[in-house]
């Protein structure tokens, strides 16, 4: 029996994203790992299948003012050397500007994957 997935609003913004660009035809698809699985536990919350068929793991974080994107890098890149991407979510503005944090999170996310 499956377990019920526990909410991050960080995830579901970057889950509403993918499911964006993979309808447009910018990703081939991706896969959303539970919390607390393997791949959770490896550093990725999201496995991004590219069109050319290789995957990019990404693992999300919530943005906030206490720690900054460099520092939440800084020490995933310590804890997990071998997934080079992460992104912040600024999840605190969801209520005032979602627009803009959608916007942020795609081009991020777009980014990325043309890296």
């Amino acid at each position: 029996m499956p377990r019920p997935r526990l909410s991050n609003p960080a995830e579901e913004v970057v889950e509403k994203v993918l499911e964006k660009m993979a309808e447009a035809g910018a990703i081939a698809g991706f896969f959303r790992n539970r919390p607390n699985d393997r791949l959770d536990e490896e550093g990725m919350d999201f496995l991004i299948i590219l069109k050319n068929k290789l995957a990019l793991p990404l693992q999300v974080k919530t943005a906030n003012r206490r720690e900054s994107c460099e520092d939440k890098f800084r020490k995933h890149k310590k804890k997990h050397p071998l997934v080079n991407f992460l992104i912040c979510v600024p999840v605190g503005l969801l209520a005032s500007d979602s627009e803009r944090v959608y916007r942020e999170v795609e081009r991020d996310l777009k980014s990325m994957i043309n890296a």
